[in-house]
Parts: structure tokens; C-alpha cells; sequence
């Protein structure tokens, strides 16, 4: 539910299965890694196993290289999953995943990313839950509104101009 993990190596299979809410660094995983996650952040360095994300509903992870084929097959036709390339804020988090990690492991691997993070994080990509995104979506603009993202009656507001 909470704190940080960094690992210098390769992962075994069903890494963060039901994270929700742990941040975690690996330089590769097995096969079914973030299922059911429901929360936290995790940065993939390397190749995954099959079935990612299965059952996934929250937290966002960023993966070097990601085959979209290796992403839960239903999650990947039903669009549940959303796979992006990362915006500003996203790379300046990963980088601050990959300085933590460098610093906690002696990773060469994430020291070689950092050297041209410009160059590696455009090889990276986003997944997060749809409906995640689109939670983070309306208190985004909530608070660009001047609203309170908390305040259930903006919600409601929000939501029901999204829709039309």
C-alpha cells in the first residue's frame, strides 16, 4: 500500500500484483506484472513478460520498449488500458524514478537511460487504466477551472460537460 522499491535485476513473474499504492522500479519482469494493480507507480526498465496489466484499475506504470503485444489481450481490445507516450510531467517523474533508482542500486542500466533521458523517454510509454485517466482527467480540469477537485458537486459539473 505504501513506500518504494528498487530492484537491480530481472523480476520473476506477477510483479506488483495488487499494488495499490507502492512505488517500485525493475529492470525487466515475467509474465502478468500489474495485475489488479489499483494504485502506485511502477517503471519497467526492460523487456515484460506476457498478460500485462491484467485486470489493472489503477496506478500508472512507465516500460522501456513495451510491445503492445504483450499487454492483456482483452484490457488491449477492450481499450480498458490506455497506452501513451509520456507528456512533460510524466518524464520528469520517471526521471526521478531512475536518479532514485541509479542512487539506491548502482544501476548501470539506469544510469545508461539517464545519459540520454531525452532520447529514452521518448521510448517509454504510458499505461494507465481508462478509467483512471479519466478520474485524473476531471480534477485536472477541476483545478484548471479554478474548482475543487474534491468538491462533488464540481465533479458533477465537470463530468456532465465532458459528456456533452
Amino acid at each position: 500500500t505504501s513506500g518504494a522499491l528498487f530492484l537491480r535485476g530481472v523480476v520473476g513473474e506477477r510483479f506488483m500484483v495488487r499494488n495499490s499504492g507502492a512505488t517500485a522500479v525493475a529492470e525487466a519482469v515475467g509474465d502478468h506484472a500489474l495485475e489488479y494493480m489499483t494504485g502506485g507507480v511502477v517503471a519497467v526498465l526492460g523487456p515484460t513478460g506476457r498478460n500485462l496489466g491484467a485486470g489493472m484499475s489503477g496506478g500508472v506504470a512507465y516500460v522501456h520498449r513495451l510491445d503492445p503485444e504483450l499487454v492483456n489481450p482483452d484490457a488491449r481490445r477492450s481499450g480498458e488500458l490506455r497506452l501513451e507516450p509520456l507528456d512533460e510531467s510524466d518524464a520528469a517523474a520517471l526521471r526521478g524514478l531512475l536518479e532514485r533508482h541509479r542512487e539506491a542500486t548502482g544501476s548501470a542500466r539506469a544510469a545508461e537511460l539517464l545519459a540520454d533521458f531525452e532520447r529514452a523517454a521518448g521510448e517509454f510509454t504510458k499505461v494507465l487504466p481508462r478509467d483512471w485517466a479519466a478520474v485524473h482527467d476531471i480534477r485536472r480540469a477541476a483545478e484548471e477551472a479554478g474548482g475543487d477537485p474534491d468538491d462533488a458537486p464540481t465533479w458533477a459539473q465537470i463530468l456532465e460537460a465532458t459528456r456533452g
